[in-house]
């Protein structure tokens, strides 16, 4: 990361005289890719999170997360594809379609005494309907959509976990604990 930073700082000076703006541009993306990489101490996290920080980049989304991957090593890598993956996608497929500035996901994951905490939130316009405690899609196929929220709710069960999920002004919170055996 640390090369990457610096790499990108010498190609903005040697660009000045020798460089033109599109060969730059070039450049200062495929650097990004390296940058983008992500060290969660989960592997399947960091590929994860990866792919995904490379596609709200490019989406104009801010993503941010503070997460001890470590802290998930007692879940199996399917179930953390489909947990992580089924929040984001969620959260991506909804802020994509706000104005920039209302485009962001936060996510959190940390130990906390004896639990496991897993906190994501994104901002979220409208009210929330349940349907047997789970949020309903927003999309328009209902018949098609719905099934990450279910997803979720399965893996959260599977490993003896609580999820709540709330809306405070204009923020969608999705909040997961899992007691640490």
């Amino acid at each position: 990361n640390i090369k990457c930073h610096d790499l990108k700082h010498q190609i903005h000076a040697l660009a000045k005289n020798q460089i033109d703006k599109e060969q730059l541009n070039e450049i200062e993306k495929s650097i990004m890719i390296y940058d983008s990489i992500v060290k969660t101490g989960n592997d399947a996290l960091d590929v994860l999170l990866s792919e995904k920080s490379l596609y709200c980049n490019e989406h104009h989304i801010v993503l941010t997360y503070i997460v001890n991957g470590e802290a998930l090593s007692f879940m199996k890598d399917y179930d953390i594809y489909s947990l992580f993956g089924n929040a984001l996608d969620n959260a991506i497929e909804y802020v994509l379609n706000l104005e920039e500035e209302k485009r962001f996901i936060r996510l959190n994951v940390k130990i906390v005494g004896e639990n496991l905490l897993i906190h994501m939130e994104n901002y979220f316009s409208g009210e929330l309907i349940y349907n047997n405690g789970l949020p309903k899609t927003t999309k328009e196929d209902k018949d098609y959509h719905g099934y990450g929220m279910k997803s979720i709710q399965l893996i959260v069960n599977k490993y003896d976990g609580d999820l709540n999920i709330s809306l405070d002004n204009n923020v969608f919170s999705l909040f997961i604990m899992f007691p640490i055996k």
